[in-house]
């Protein structure tokens, strides 16, 4: 757990800022394992009879020749750019001015964009769309029926490059396409965020990043004293998305003092099976709905807040 709202956390620079009350907590998890390493049988035994464990295949998060140094710099450079991309999501809402490139973090060993795309290049165009948003990036993509290809332009080491990419099924659609690549951004702005070390990884602290800078940069405070976990990846267009280790968060929310969790929609089916006693969970598919949710919380419309509630 780390708390937002502890001075020295976040610093936001070259912009009006406002004073905070009350906390927001980060939340994560800790792995045992990992890539090309393994747990003991007396650990897996014990994880599967703690609640606040879980123990799952390594091929469910890691592919089957990455080392482990590969996979914490993955995770470290994700963590670095959520706070990237929660800076961009934060200026769109608020109308500032910002420019935002697109980058290549990494290619899935067995998709299409394996054969041709690399970490660290830039993409400009997809089937003749500018890029100026993730968001818009994996849209294009999307366009493109699976078993065409997709048409990128590529910046790469000062070079501009041409690709036609087969494109597979989207995970989530028969219909849409995917290459297989992960993808960051680049912010340049006037107003700069940073945030104190965790040394922790992974994309999945994107949102409650979000909710603390707009927190900064606006009058009022999200929240106003209240003890609020929060955990979710973001897009620069302001689209929350799911996470893993729901189970473990919920429990660590709830153990450090929050009161209210908020998730990804997409996790509240997974979340509604384990919610902690006295825990209250709110799913928020956007920015701006957990804006409003935590806005709410404040007034007579908390009510209202829609709840993953447990059958």
């Amino acid at each position: 757990m780390g708390n937002l709202g502890e001075q020295g956390f976040i610093t936001v620079s070259n912009a009006p800022t406002y004073p905070v009350d009350g906390r927001l907590d980060m939340t994560t998890v800790r792995e045992s394992g990992g890539p090309q390493q393994s747990i003991s049988l007396g650990e897996a035994l014990w994880g599967w009879v703690h609640p606040d464990v879980a123990v799952v295949p390594r091929r469910a998060s890691y592919a089957e020749n990455v080392t482990a140094e590969q996979a914490r710099t993955q995770s470290r450079r994700a963590f670095a750019s959520s706070q990237e991309i929660a800076l961009g999501a934060v200026l769109r809402i608020l109308e500032i001015d910002f420019t935002e490139k697109v980058f290549v973090v990494d290619v899935i060993a067995d998709r299409p964009a394996a054969k041709f795309l690399k970490s660290d290049d830039q993409i400009l165009l997809v089937n003749g769309v500018a890029v100026d948003s993730i968001g818009n990036t994996i849209a294009e993509v999307r366009k493109t029926t699976p078993g065409n290809s997709a048409n990128l332009v590529i910046a790469r080491a000062g070079d501009e490059l041409t690709f036609d990419i087969p494109t597979v099924a989207a995970p989530d659609s028969p219909t849409a396409g995917s290459i297989g690549a992960f993808l960051t951004s680049e912010i340049e702005s006037e107003v700069s965020a940073t945030f104190a070390d965790q040394r922790v990884g992974g994309p999945s602290a994107g949102l409650v990043f979000a909710l603390a800078i707009y927190d900064r940069l606006t009058p009022g405070e999200l929240a106003a004293g209240k003890h609020i976990a929060v955990t979710g990846t973001i897009t620069t267009t302001g689209e929350v998305g799911s996470i893993g280790g729901i189970r473990q968060k919920m429990i660590g929310a709830k153990n450090a003092g929050a009161t209210t969790f908020l998730l990804p929609a997409e996790n509240c089916a997974e979340a509604v099976k384990r919610i902690p006693s006295g825990l209250n969970v709110i799913p928020v598919r956007t920015l701006s709905e957990a804006i409003k949710v935590l806005q709410g919380l404040n007034s007579d419309a908390s009510g209202r807040t829609p709840t993953c509630t447990a059958p």
